[in-house]
């Protein structure tokens, strides 16, 4: 009995731990890729490379496993290809285009907040299709988000100019259209979790999401000047590649194996968090209504979170 609470323990902590550093990682992503992009990269190019070196990483890290482990691996059935491309979809491709399309041209904090409201997407998407009762506090939660999701977007270009730099109403729509993206993922993925061990769903995943960001990103790639990168830049390149793509997306798809869906989504919250203190440290400005609007989107979340425990 005791070795079992021990194992739990061990258990809860790994994934605690695994989403702490996940959650680091992107909120360091948000000023890092703006070190890169557009100066030197545009958002579709570093999204095709993304994309296409995390799925040559995951397949080569699948060919040293042992042949025993990988016999007993699950094969994919013809419904589960199909929804394994939908998730690749919203969860690699279109959340990925859009995301970096939108950062580029939006401040690294508006665009943390925005993500939050992840949840409450995920709530509307339950009271429409799994008949989830709408109470009160559900439904002012959703409103106060969205009244603060809309105010910081269609403020963007107002607040932009105080800051040091882009934020427009376009950047952060497409922010918010990337939330709406990965909440559906969430919801679409994990059925696959149960069946499907980590490292083979990121495969699968990436494979697909290589094929569908390809006709994005091919044209620009030639265009790429690599010998202006120096040493930073080839720092922030392989961080969003390695540390996000890879590190942070297999940490986020391990932990919601092992816990809830509720509990991996809580670590979103960390994100406009970090996401300040590393854009002050690039040199970010805060305007003081990012954090009255801001504040609204956290608020609703908190009260959707409380209504649906």
């Amino acid at each position: 009995m005791e070795a079992q609470i021990n194992n739990n323990e061990t258990n809860t902590l790994k994934v605690h731990g695994s989403l702490l550093i996940a959650a680091l990682f992107y909120g360091a992503s948000y000023s890092i890729a703006q070190q890169i992009m557009p100066r030197l990269i545009a958002p579709e190019p570093f999204i095709l490379l993304r994309v296409w070196i995390s799925c040559a990483v995951f397949w080569s890290v699948h060919t040293f496993l042992p042949l025993e482990q990988r016999k007993a691996l699950h094969i994919p059935t013809a419904r589960e290809h199909r929804l394994l491309l939908a998730c690749a979809v919203f969860g690699v491709a279109g959340n990925m285009l859009l995301f970096f399309k939108g950062l580029a041209i939006s401040s690294p904090v508006s665009a943390a907040v925005i993500m939050i409201t992840t949840p409450i997407f995920i709530l509307a998407f339950a009271l429409l299709f799994l008949k989830e009762k709408a109470e009160p506090l559900k439904i002012g939660g959703m409103l106060m988000g969205a009244l603060g999701a809309a105010l910081l977007i269609y403020s963007a270009d107002t607040l932009g100019s105080a800051g040091t730099r882009a934020n427009t109403v376009a950047g952060n729509l497409m922010v918010l259209v990337n939330a709406l993206f990965f909440a559906l993922y969430l919801i679409m993925v994990k059925p696959l979790l149960i069946r499907f061990d980590t490292l083979q769903l990121m495969r699968w995943l990436f494979l697909y999401g290589s094929i569908l960001v390809a006709p994005f990103g091919w044209a620009e790639l030639s265009s790429i000047e690599w010998h202006h990168f120096n040493l930073t830049d080839w720092m922030s390149f392989w961080f969003i590649i390695l540390g996000i793509s890879v590190g942070a997306y297999w940490l986020n798809a391990w932990s919601l194996k092992h816990t809830r869906a509720t509990v991996v989504g809580s670590y979103i919250y960390l994100q406009p968090l970090l996401a300040a203190f590393f854009g002050i440290f690039w040199g970010e400005k805060l305007h003081p209504l990012q954090l009255v609007f801001g504040s609204l989107v956290f608020a609703g979340v908190f009260m959707v979170g409380r209504a649906r425990k």
